[in-house]
């Protein structure tokens, strides 16, 4: 797992927002998205190893979260985090999550999965798991219960895909969706000489635009 960069990168903005403008951060996603209702951020996990002493949630874990556990039953909770090891991969291939939250308004209770991205090579990703046979039995019922077309689902765009196949599994017992955050100047990579501030990396996306474009390359589309 990749260190925390300090004032860079989707995750630093992530948590930027999160501790000083989660407010404003909320009433975006309620904007521009669907998702009206409350959002209750789940805490990350900590991991001493990472000079942030925070880390990411792997696969299902967050499932043990305690505000989780106080909506849903013992039962689902139990038998999504039991029938996760049968329907995907050993520890090592377990997605990475950017963020949790649970949606909640006057109808239902729903899990999003946070995705975030700082510069457009994040989009692209790369996996050696073409031969897991799990895995292709997860994209497999993923593609049909989603009424999904793809290329490749083990192509540039994987994780898209696993996170899609991870949206697939929860929907077995709980309603679940995936949301996109789109960080616009948030890879300026900068250091602090002689009391000024020196710009010394920029992989930033500087308009919507070259993020719509990039979203539009991918070999996965979603039949709407």
């Amino acid at each position: 797992m990749a260190e925390m960069g300090l004032g860079y990168g989707s995750e630093y903005h992530l948590l930027r927002y999160l501790g000083h403008h989660r407010n404003e951060l909320n009433e975006i996603i309620n904007q521009k998205t669907r998702l009206k209702g409350e959002l209750i951020w789940l805490d990350y996990p900590k991991d001493v190893k990472r000079l942030s002493l925070d880390g990411e949630y792997l696969g299902v874990d967050f499932l043990n979260d305690k505000v989780l556990k106080d909506e849903f039953s013992p039962f689902v909770i139990g038998k999504l985090l039991t029938g996760w090891k049968e329907y995907w991969s050993g520890k090592g291939k377990q997605p990475n999550l950017d963020g949790v939250i649970l949606h909640k308004n006057e109808y239902q209770l729903e899990l999003v999965i946070v995705e975030a991205k700082a510069h457009l090579k994040e989009i692209k990703s790369e996996t050696k798991s073409a031969s897991n046979e799990k895995i292709q039995k997860a994209f497999k019922e993923t593609k049909k219960n989603l009424n999904i077309s793809s290329s490749n689902w083990f192509g540039k765009h994987y994780q898209l895909a696993n996170r899609l196949a991870l949206i697939n599994y929860l929907r077995n017992e709980i309603e679940a969706s995936l949301l996109y955050i789109y960080f616009l100047n948030g890879y300026e990579k900068r250091q602090l000489k002689n009391n000024k501030i020196e710009l010394i990396e920029n992989k930033s996306v500087e308009n919507i635009q070259d993020w719509e474009k990039a979203k539009q390359q991918k070999d996965i589309e979603i039949e709407r």
